[in-house]
């Protein structure tokens, strides 16, 4: 119950109690006035009416009696009026029955009155010709009481109702730091902390909003806090501190993450490699060789020949490695552009001229071995070395046969579009007692070798081709239309970029959400960190439609190297990060920073979703860390829905 309701309804019980104190009391005290009035009244008509007949000529005459009687019963509620002899013999005689239509049973039986009489002697001269004797009945006394009830009652409604308003009012505009207190409160529990700046007159309501205002700012404090802690650690466990690159710890995650199955990442790894960096350093000194880590970092940041380096780190002191969704030819272009830059760059700086560069370049896969995968780029930058300065070797791919040109990528891509060739994989998230909690769905096609090609071998090409909604529309349109997964395990959809860049999409999201609210099917939404990044009001818009149809929202691959104000932006549920990263997270060294990590999700109440499971150490140590959601290959292979 409202509090307006609370205060109404103690209000109305004084009114009513008031009500009934003011009406029983007048009630009563107007009875006992009125029953003396009947009698005053009626003894006075009896005189009246008794010196009119003794001045009568024939005081006995009925003709004239009559005539006066009914002057009297005309004149006011009278029963009986009777002239009794001096015999006792009626004289005359005449009475009536009145009935009170216009005043209830229950008023009368309230305030009972009893009929008033009246009599006189009549003389005829010296001689007493009779008695007369006159009974007023209280039907005039009633409905004046009648009417002052209703009068009363009228003017309580009135003043009531009048009450009742400015009770509204005035809570309302008292009340309005409590709403304001509510929308903290709604703010905090949607990632969002608020001040109120406007601090009621009212004691007690400005101590609430002070405590409220001191708990927003000290809840705000503590996800900043731990924020700065996170990245602090962030920094110590995956930065070179020279370059603010990932480190060798960062890629080696990033790679063991990107050949993962749910990763299904097709691509290239690449290392480059400064010669002869030792004999640099001992020659030159720290200082120079610094900059020469640093200015390859600075090329490694910039785009070069359509290509951008992805998850850039220096693997070693003398190493530089960056992973990248495209093939090793335009790797190697990419390359030796930034070969070429540097040599560019070289010539104006006499220290760095005889600085030579070598690069290794390998092909990774879904599933490889990663081992494989250093062993083949080492080989590579052996045979680099022995090839000269500024050479570049790499090692082909043997797989997935894939199309070369722009235009037969666009061909193959409406191929399997129209084709059905595209097709859905799913891998569950397992939680407590290997609870299934969500199935998330990876998209692959099928080549003309009947080749099962990962999205990352061909996301990345129908994103610069603008069919990368074309892809997430058939996607939409195979979850809609499947009937035969259990629907209560939710499913969990990647969303590409051009979902948050068109407006188009829009209508198919819409119309999806429609398809599973009818088959009575939950969803997980999901997107990327970097590409939520990119578009945090698009980000909010989604998230409150889905949470508005029941689903789910939540971020994949949260990259802990940027900034979490995303977490306060909109409403997640849960964020997915590498297994591999939560169990570094969690080791002596960085345990604050893990601690962090829990503290911030925590207080959005926001789950952790640790991917790429892939052993049972990982997974031992990650419930001992308190994760309880997991999901990667230990725990579930990806099988086509």
């Amino acid at each position: 119950m409202t509090l307006f309701k609370q205060i109404a309804v103690l209000v109305s019980i004084v009114f009513l109690l008031l009500l009934t104190i003011i009406v029983v009391n007048d009630l009563r005290r107007a009875s006992e006035f009125q029953q003396g009035q009947l009698k005053t009244t009626a003894q006075d008509m009896a005189t009246t009416l008794g010196i009119a007949i003794s001045n009568l000529p024939q005081g006995d005459d009925p003709a004239t009696l009559e005539v006066l009687f009914n002057a009297v019963f005309d004149s006011g509620f009278y029963t009986r009026i009777e002239l009794v002899g001096t015999d006792g013999q009626t004289i005359h005689r005449k009475s009536q029955q009145i009935d009170l239509e216009e005043v209830p049973a229950w008023f009368v039986e309230m305030a009972p009155l009893t009929s008033a009489h009246g009599s006189t002697r009549i003389m005829q001269g010296w001689t007493q010709l009779g008695e007369l004797q006159l009974e007023l009945h209280p039907g005039f006394v009633y409905r004046g009481l009648y009417d002052a009830l209703l009068a009363t009652l009228q003017g309580f409604a009135m003043l009531f109702a009048g009450s009742m308003l400015v009770l509204w009012l005035m809570l309302r505009y008292v009340l309005q730091p409590l709403q304001r207190v509510k929308e903290q409160a709604d703010a905090i529990h949607a990632n969002r902390f608020v001040q109120q700046d406007r601090i009621p007159a009212t004691v007690e309501l400005k101590r609430v909003v002070e405590a409220m205002n001191l708990m927003v700012t000290k809840v705000k404090s503590i996800f900043d806090d731990q924020e700065a802690t996170l990245a602090q650690y962030q920094q110590i466990l995956y930065r070179d501190k020279l370059t603010n690159l990932g480190n060798r710890r960062y890629l080696l995650d990033q790679l063991r993450q990107s050949m993962s199955e749910e990763s299904g990442l097709h691509g290239s790894m690449a290392i480059v490699k400064i010669g002869e960096f030792e004999h640099l350093r001992d020659h030159h000194g720290y200082e120079v060789a610094d900059d020469l880590v640093r200015i390859i970092a600075d090329l490694l940041r910039q785009e070069h020949a359509g290509l951008e380096a992805e998850r850039c780190s220096r693997f070693n002191d003398d190493e530089f490695a960056f992973l990248s969704a495209a093939d090793e030819t335009a790797v190697s272009d990419y390359t030796r552009s930034l070969f070429e830059s540097f040599q560019q760059l070289a010539e104006r700086q006499p220290a760095l001229r005889d600085v030579q560069l070598h690069a290794g370049i390998c092909a990774i896969e879904t599933g490889g071995d990663i081992g494989k995968v250093l062993a083949s780029i080492d080989y590579c930058l052996s045979q680099a070395l022995t090839h000269g300065p500024f050479s570049i070797e790499r090692q082909r791919a043997t797989g997935i046969e894939l199309p070369e040109g722009k235009m037969q990528w666009r061909a193959w891509l409406e191929s399997i579009l129209e084709s059905g060739q595209l097709f859905l994989v799913g891998q569950l998230a397992l939680g407590d007692e290997a609870q299934p909690v969500q199935r998330e769905l990876f998209v692959r096609a099928r080549n003309a070798a009947n080749q099962v090609v990962p999205a990352s071998a061909f996301m990345p090409m129908a994103a610069s081709l603008d069919m990368s909604l074309d892809i997430d529309r058939e996607v939409f349109r195979q979850v809609a239309a499947n009937k035969t997964l259990d629907t209560d395990v939710p499913l969990a959809i990647n969303l590409s970029a051009a979902f948050f860049e068109l407006a188009e999409a829009q209508e198919d999201f819409d119309q999806l959400l429609f398809a599973c609210e009818q088959n009575n099917r939950r969803l997980c939404i999901e997107a990327s960190h970097p590409i939520l990044q990119q578009h945090p009001m698009m980000c909010g818009k989604v998230s409150e439609r889905v949470r508005r149809h029941q689903h789910r929202f939540g971020i994949d691959n949260l990259d802990l190297g940027l900034p979490l104000q995303l977490l306060q932006s909109g409403q997640f549920d849960y964020v997915k990060i590498n297994a591999q990263t939560l169990q570094a997270m969690g080791e002596d060294d960085a345990t604050a920073g893990f601690q962090a990590l829990k503290t911030i999700t925590d207080t959005l109440d926001i789950d952790i979703v640790a991917v790429g499971v892939d052993s049972q150490e990982v997974f031992d140590r990650l419930r001992a860390l308190g994760i309880d959601i997991m999901q990667g290959n230990f725990l579930d292979s990806p099988e086509p829905i």
